[in-house]
């Protein structure tokens, strides 16, 4: 007799993955084409979208599934460190500029 295993799928891993990657590679992009934080801060909405996705996915499959509270976590923190680098960058160059405007 052969044995099934019946995997679970931990809903949020596979957003948190795309979004760690995604994340790193807009950064990494903006020590080398001086991309704008600007634009990676108005990404954010991109992670709840592909964690929605993900939920709707995970519920038309038959297979069981679980919230996995460790990549949702690690999603908001993501999102927050996004904003807060995205600010700081904003005020930074807004100071900068009205040092040497005066």
């Amino acid at each position: 007799m052969e044995s099934k295993t019946n995997r679970i799928h931990r809903v949020g891993t596979l957003t948190a993955g795309l979004s760690l990657v995604g994340f790193g590679v807009l950064f990494l992009l903006h020590l080398f084409i001086n991309l704008n934080y600007d634009f990676v801060f108005r990404l954010w909405p991109v992670v709840l979208i592909c964690m929605g996705l993900e939920m709707l996915l995970a519920n038309l499959r038959d297979r069981e599934y679980k919230y996995d509270t460790g990549s949702v976590i690690l999603l908001l923190c993501l999102m927050l460190f996004a904003t807060c680098m995205a600010g700081a960058d904003i005020c930074i160059t807004e100071l900068t500029e009205m040092m040497y405007h005066i």
